[in-house]
């Protein structure tokens, strides 16, 4: 994935525009973060587990401000407006997975995201961006510590590492799931949407023809009538 991320990140960011819109969307997803977080904070049962998710979800809300002004610098560079503050939704995950299979999803998001943000920092580095450059170099510190320590509390709640790495792979299933969901539901939207346009397109001139000759019609209709007074 990383070798992916390496091989399209030179070609990607030069799209105009889309440096802006990726970084808007990177603030949107630290702000739905925050807000799993959040919830993960209030159902754990563990006040010390409380206090390390509270202080995660400080830093997601801190990363998505980060990502967000960037993104509007770019925007108001480019001559454009912002795209305004990052609003995201929840899945509820630490409900519907748990606590262990939540830690396990956050913890290959966080180590994914390292990853990538190593990536981007280097590229900008070496187009000498050095603000965008600080800026991922900034968030990395924070990922790492994120990875470890979620990694660390789910070695603890199953017991051992085996079984964390068990929970990793279920993990990684779910998630593959999910996407290909995701997807099922956005290429069906895509054939409605091109169905209905064929529907639209093969009845629009019969319909249109049926139109003409009923207003043909009763303009004859109203012809007679008038004639016949």
């Amino acid at each position: 994935m990383t070798t992916l991320v390496r091989l399209v990140t030179p070609l990607v960011w030069r799209v105009p525009g889309h440096g802006a819109r990726k970084l808007f969307g990177f603030a949107r997803a630290e702000q739905g973060s925050r807000i799993d977080l959040l919830q993960a904070a209030r159902l754990t049962t563990s006040l010390g587990r409380r206090a390390q998710y509270l202080r995660h979800a400080a830093d997601e809300t801190r990363h998505a401000a980060l990502f967000a002004r960037r993104s509007t610098e770019l925007r108001t560079d480019a001559g454009k407006a912002g795209y305004g503050p990052p609003i995201a939704d929840t899945e509820d995950l630490f409900e519907r997975l748990g606590e262990v299979r939540f830690l396990a999803f956050v913890h290959r998001g966080e180590a994914r995201g390292r990853r990538q943000f190593e990536v981007y920092a280097q590229h900008f580095a070496s187009r000498g961006d050095v603000r965008t450059e600080q800026l991922f170099r900034g968030i990395l510190a924070d990922e790492a510590r994120h990875e470890d320590y979620t990694r660390t509390l789910l070695v603890e709640l199953t017991g051992s590492e085996e079984a964390a790495r068990t929970e990793l792979r279920r993990a990684a299933l779910w998630e593959a799931w999910r996407t290909w969901r995701r997807a099922g539901r956005a290429i069906a939207g895509l054939v409605f949407a091109l169905a209905m346009s064929v529907v639209y397109l093969v009845a629009a001139p019969p319909t249109a023809l049926v139109s003409r000759l009923g207003r043909g019609r009763t303009r004859r209709q109203r012809r007679q009538r008038y004639l016949s007074l």
